[in-house]
């Protein structure tokens, strides 16, 4: 099928003096001719550093030319399947983003994943970050969309996600690099479901990978909800599986029950939030060493979804923070009363 990726080859626009103004003798030498793509390596660090200037100046549509030109030159200098077009390609993406320019932020990150594929293809480790970081470009795209073009960005990410943990499953020795991953997809599809408006639409996951509704197969709003809960406590014990078998600890073991009892608490189910909530609490408060971590999970303020507690993946679930408003669900701050049989039912209170 046929995906929003842009043009299958980029233009270079021909910029005059007329259409951008710079303040950089080396841009403004560069411009002069819309032919003049190759560089030197000095003079693309020289022309990198400009552009970069203009980006923090706000003047985008030049900084996007000016990184379009350096990106060709790469190309040209060092071959098109060379790993040094990746930086350019991250600041390409970054300023398009910016820009809200959704044809070559498309182009550009669906070549950055075929390029970092054929890079990383026989090194599992660099292959998995790749495809995270396609995902957290789709996350931040998200970020600022609405409707299905949103929810075709938080589905591609979600997909991207589980091709890294299938390939880190073939390989030894990469169990610790699963959490984050699995947990970032239980993320996603809480907010597939909760803040996607993917409800009355689901047809949309599995019918087509452009951002367009379709008429057909949906499954109810309910039904998507018990679905997406479903698969992400599923996630969550895997995780805590994992940390049960390997090297984590007390710490981490109750870590990831306080996650578990958030995710009770995104679902409306508050009385498994508390057993979760209780158990973490229960083992943490009998180490002397884990006062920090106490006031970390449950004394100050945390807005769910938290994020993961460490993330040896390039990108974990900060990207998707921002959809949280100021009346999302918070973690309840508790102190060692709050698990007496008099608060037995005021989790509803102290999560508002």
């Amino acid at each position: 099928m046929r995906r929003p990726s842009g043009p299958a080859c980029v233009l270079l626009v021909c910029a005059t003096a007329s259409a951008v103004t710079l303040p950089f003798a080396v841009l403004a030498q560069t411009l002069t001719s819309p032919f003049s793509n190759h560089y030197t390596l000095s003079s693309q660090r020289d022309v990198l550093d400009s552009a970069e200037s203009l980006v923090q100046t706000g003047e985008l549509d030049a900084a996007e030319v000016a990184f379009r030109r350096v990106f060709e030159s790469v190309r040209a200098d060092q071959g098109l399947f060379h790993e040094a077009q990746l930086p350019v390609l991250d600041r390409l993406l970054a300023t398009n983003l910016a820009r809200q320019d959704w044809e070559k932020f498309n182009y550009y990150l669906d070549y950055h994943r075929a390029l970092a594929s054929r890079l990383h293809r026989n090194q599992t480790i660099r292959y998995a970050e790749s495809l995270a970081t396609g995902a957290d470009w789709h996350q931040r795209a998200a970020l600022i969309m609405a409707d299905e073009h949103r929810t075709w960005h938080l589905i591609r990410a979600r997909n991207l996600i589980w091709q890294a943990v299938s390939a880190l499953e073939q390989t030894p020795g990469s169990q610790a690099r699963l959490s984050p991953l699995l947990y970032q997809i239980a993320t996603l599809h809480y907010y597939l479901t909760n803040v996607a408006s993917l409800r009355g639409r689901t047809s949309l996951e599995v019918r087509t990978d452009r951002p367009l509704r379709l008429s057909g197969w949906s499954m109810s709003g309910n039904e998507a909800e018990r679905r997406s809960y479903a698969v992400g406590q599923e996630l969550l014990e895997r995780i805590y599986r994992l940390h049960a078998t390997g090297d984590g600890d007390s710490h981490d073991l109750a870590h990831i029950d306080t996650l578990l009892g958030d995710w009770q608490l995104l679902f409306g189910r508050d009385e498994l939030a508390r057993d979760y909530y209780f158990k973490a609490y229960r083992a943490l408060r009998a180490d002397p060493s884990a006062t920090q971590l106490i006031d970390q999970l449950f004394g100050t303020p945390v807005t769910l979804p938290a994020s993961y507690f460490s993330t040896p993946m390039q990108n974990d679930t900060s990207a998707l923070s921002a959809m949280n408003t100021s009346q999302g669900p918070v973690r309840p701050q508790l102190t060692d009363d709050f698990f007496t049989e008099d608060h037995r039912y005021e989790l509803d209170h102290a999560s508002q």
